[in-house]
C-alpha cells in the first residue's frame, strides 16, 4: 500500500497492514482472552482451601498483577496504532513506549515462574544443585536480556533500528526457550524416576507429566515460533504477535497445575479395599486358618516388596478366624 506522490516528491511506501497491524490485533486479542482465563484461574486458586504459605500466595497475587499490567499495555498498544493514529499510518514505523515496557514485564513474570519451578525441583530432587543452577542461570540470562533490550529500545526511533539489537533479541528468545525446555525436561525426568509400579500412582504421575509438558513445552514452542518469525521476517510484527502471548501462556499453565492439586490429592488418598484371599503369587501359599499369606522361604529378596498397609483383623468368633479386608494406599518405601 502506498500514497499518491505529492508535489514535493514521492511519499514513502507504507508497510502492509496484514503482517503489521493485523498481527498485533490477533496477538492482542488472544492475549486478552488468555488474561480472562488467568483471572478465573487466580480466583479459583484463592477461593480453594489450601495449605500454601502466605509468601507463596503473595507471589501468585504478584504474578496476576503483573499479568494485568501486561494486559493494560497490550490494550494501549492496540489503541495507539488502531485508534489514535488511525489517519496516520506512518506511526506504525515508530515503537510506542508500551511495546518497549512489555518486554521487561514479560521477562520479569517468566523469571518468577521459572524460579518457583527451580525451587520445587530442588526440593523434590533432594538438593540437585547442578540442574537447579543451570535452570536459574539461563533464566537469569533471559531476564537480563529483556531488561537490556528495554533500556536500549527507548533510544530507537524506528522498528528498522531493531537490527542493532538483533543479537540481544536472538539471545533473549534462545535463553527463554532453553530455560522452558530445561524446566519441563527436569520435572519430567523427576516424575519418571518416581514411578512405583502401582497402576494408580503411575497414572497420577502421567497426569503430572502432562501438566509439566503443557507448562514448559507449549511456552517453549511459542518462543521458538517468535524467534523463527523474527529471523525470517524482522521488519514486520508477526514475531510480536507471538511475544505478546509468552507470559500469559506460562502463567496460565502454571495456575492450571496448581489448581489441579486438590483433585490429584483426592485420587491419591482414596483407599482401595482388597480381600486377602485375592492375594496370590507363584511362590506363595495361603493358609485358610491365618489372616495373612505366608511367603515361601524360597522367595528371593528381590521379589519381595515392602508396602505400607493398614490391616483390620476381626476378632475370632466361635473359635474360627476370619480374614479381613486391607486398606491399600500404595505407599511404597
Amino acid at each position: 500500500m502506498s500514497v499518491p506522490p505529492s508535489s514535493s516528491g514521492p511519499a514513502p511506501a507504507l508497510p502492509a497492514f496484514d503482517n503489521t497491524l493485523g498481527a498485533l490485533l490477533i496477538g492482542g486479542l488472544v492475549a486478552m482472552a488468555l488474561w480472562g482465563i488467568t483471572c478465573v484461574q487466580t480466583f479459583t486458586f484463592f477461593t480453594r482451601k489450601s495449605r500454601d504459605r502466605p509468601w507463596f500466595k503473595f507471589m501468585i497475587a504478584s504474578l496476576w498483577l503483573l499479568d494485568t499490567f501486561d494486559s493494560v499495555l497490550n490494550g494501549h498498544i492496540l489503541y495507539f496504532y488502531l485508534v489514535t493514529n488511525y489517519l496516520n499510518p506512518i506511526a506504525i514505523i515508530t515503537p510506542v513506549w508500551s511495546v518497549v515496557i512489555h518486554v521487561a514485564i514479560t521477562s520479569i513474570s517468566n523469571y518468577i515462574i521459572r524460579t518457583m519451578f527451580a525451587l520445587r525441583f530442588y526440593k523434590l530432587s533432594k538438593g540437585n544443585v547442578a540442574v537447579t543452577a543451570w535452570i536459574m542461570a539461563i533464566s537469569t540470562t533471559d531476564l537480563v536480556c529483556g531488561i537490556v533490550i528495554t533500556a536500549k529500545a527507548f533510544g530507537i526511533v524506528s522498528y528498522l533500528d531493531l537490527d542493532k539489537l538483533s543479537s540481544l533479541m536472538y539471545l533473549d528468545f534462545a535463553a527463554g526457550t532453553a530455560s522452558d525446555l530445561s524446566v519441563a525436561l527436569a520435572l519430567s525426568f523427576l516424575l519418571v524416576t518416581s514411578r512405583t509400579g502401582f497402576r494408580r500412582t503411575d497414572s497420577l504421575i502421567n497426569v503430572l507429566m502432562l501438566y509439566t509438558v503443557n507448562t514448559g513445552f507449549i511456552v517453549a514452542l511459542d518462543a521458538t515460533l517468535g524467534m523463527i518469525t523474527y529471523a525470517v521476517m524482522p521488519h514486520n510484527f508477526i514475531f510480536l504477535g507471538f511475544y505478546l502471548l509468552l507470559s500469559k501462556l506460562y502463567l496460565n499453565s502454571y495456575l492450571a497445575a496448581l489448581n489441579a492439586r486438590d483433585d490429584l490429592r483426592e485420587r491419591i488418598d482414596e483407599p482401595v479395599s482388597i480381600h486377602l484371599s485375592q492375594i496370590s503369587g507363584p511362590r506363595s501359599r495361603y493358609d485358610p486358618g491365618m489372616s495373612l499369606p505366608v511367603i515361601s522361604e524360597k522367595t528371593s529378596r528381590s521379589e519381595t516388596m515392602a508396602i505400607s498397609v493398614q490391616t483390620l483383623v476381626e476378632k475370632q468368633h466361635d473359635g474360627s478366624a476370619t480374614s479381613s479386608p486391607v486398606d491399600f494406599r500404595g505407599q511404597a518405601y
